[in-house]
């Protein structure tokens, strides 16, 4: 295996491993000078390539054999430049067909599938929260309902928990919030996170304060609790309906600290 630490020096390597090979090809029976360099420079190239990018390729299963099947091609076409091995391959026209240009379509059609499902995972990746896992803002444009309910969620204390205790622990209350807001959804409904300690849920028209019971629940037992505003709004209103919402979550958050000032 090819040490993908240092695909510089593998490349050094390989090319002055060419170097020789060009300046005593007729000894060591290759039929053209140019064939060889070509050859030869393109396949250094691709392990370049894949040295360098291996760590892009080996999640994406398809893309890495596909980049294997095209190192394969490569080394192929390289080894019938010389004269023996080509009049050997010629006698096996079509075991040679499909080592040559079959491995070369095989690896493309490998690659391309490879691409599209990295990109399709991409574009997904861009749509969610690091920290939780849950969509951002940017999931918003793709809600499933024409009519629905909009809660948006605002944590208590989080300033307080990342101060005395440090951003780590205001980290798990996110995270512990946003499972919370996950296991609270039905199919097709949605949590997503919008700012440091602001959540939104996209739930079916009328389920909001199921909702919302449902993620209490849960909480019951810890010291995470939250301030929410809901909307009831339509795909053509949802602006209005972040600004509704967050407007009630905010009031509702005013009361609660009057009522603990009171007690």
């Amino acid at each position: 295996m090819l040490d993908r630490k240092s695909p510089l020096i593998t490349a050094f390597i390989l090319l002055f491993g060419l170097s020789l090979c060009i300046a005593f090809y007729q000894e060591l029976g290759f039929e053209s000078l140019a064939d060889l360099g070509f050859e030869g420079s393109t396949l250094i190239l691709l392990i370049y390539i894949y040295q360098t990018a291996y760590s892009v390729f080996k999640p994406h299963r398809f893309l890495l054999i596909g980049s294997w099947l095209l190192l394969f091609n490569k080394a192929y076409d390289l080894l019938t430049e010389v004269p023996q091995i080509e009049e050997y391959a010629d006698r096996f026209e079509v075991i040679d067909t499909i080592l040559d240009d079959g491995s070369l379509f095989v690896a493309f059609v490998f690659i391309a599938i490879g691409v599209t499902h990295m990109m399709s995972g991409l574009i997904k990746a861009n749509k969610k929260d690091d920290l939780t896992q849950l969509y951002n803002r940017k999931k918003l444009s793709e809600i499933p309902f024409d009519e629905f309910d909009l809660i948006y969620f605002d944590l208590n204390g989080l300033k307080l928990v990342n101060d005395l205790k440090g951003h780590p622990i205001g980290d798990l209350m996110l995270i512990r919030f946003a499972h919370a807001l996950r296991y609270a959804c039905h199919p097709k409904e949605m949590a997503l996170r919008v700012g440091g300690d602001e959540f939104i849920a996209i739930t079916h028209k009328g389920r909001a304060n199921e909702f919302v019971e449902h993620v209490n629940k849960q909480l019951e037992n810890e010291q995470v609790s939250f301030a929410y505003g809901i909307k009831t709004t339509n795909l053509n209103d949802v602006e209005a309906a972040l600004i509704s919402a967050d407007k009630a979550m905010y009031k509702m958050k005013k009361e609660q600290k009057e009522q603990k000032i009171t007690i």
